[in-house]
C-alpha cells in the first residue's frame, strides 16, 4: 500500500506508451496519443467545441504544449479555433467532421488496449477494480477541494 501511487503512475506511463504504439498501427488514426486528450475532451462535449482553458483544466496539458498540439490539430484539419460570439478574445476549438471521425478510430484502439488490460479478469474482478478506481478518484477530488 505504501506505493500505490506508483503503481498508479507505472501504469499511467505504460497505458501512454501502449495506446500510441496501437495508434501508430491503425490505418486510419491521422493523430497521436497525446493529441487524443484534446480530441477526447471535444469529443465528450455536448457541443462538440471548448475553450482552450477548458481544455487545459480536463488534461492537465501546459498552455504552451496545448497551443502547440492545437496548431497541429488545426494543420491537420482536425479542429478549427473560431472566435466565441460575444468575447473576441476567447477562442473556441471546434471539431472538424474529419476531427469527429477520428473517434471511431479512439473506440476501435480503447477497445484493443481494455482487453490488453483486462487479460484474465472475470467481468466482476473488472466491475470491483473500477469500483476501486471510482472510489479513489472520488477521495482525490474531495481532498483536491479542500487543499
Amino acid at each position: 500500500m505504501k506505493y500505490c501511487h506508483l503503481l498508479a503512475h507505472h501504469i499511467r506511463l505504460l497505458n501512454g506508451r501502449i495506446f500510441q504504439k496501437l495508434l501508430s498501427r491503425d490505418p486510419e488514426a491521422l493523430y497521436r496519443s497525446e493529441q487524443g486528450k484534446i480530441l477526447a475532451v471535444l469529443w465528450n462535449s455536448e457541443t462538440g467545441c471548448a475553450t482552450a482553458t477548458d481544455i487545459a483544466l480536463a488534461t492537465g496539458l501546459a498552455n504552451n504544449t496545448l497551443t502547440t498540439m492545437i496548431k497541429k490539430l488545426e494543420k491537420q484539419n482536425l479542429v478549427i479555433v473560431s472566435p466565441c460570439g460575444k468575447d473576441r478574445r476567447k477562442k473556441y476549438l471546434v471539431l472538424t467532421e474529419l476531427g469527429q471521425s477520428q473517434k471511431k478510430v479512439s473506440d476501435r484502439v480503447s477497445q484493443e488496449l481494455d482487453s490488453i488490460y483486462y487479460k484474465g479478469f472475470s467481468d466482476e474482478e473488472i466491475n470491483q477494480f473500477e469500483g476501486f478506481q471510482e472510489r479513489i478518484l472520488a477521495n482525490l477530488k474531495e481532498k483536491e477541494d479542500q487543499i
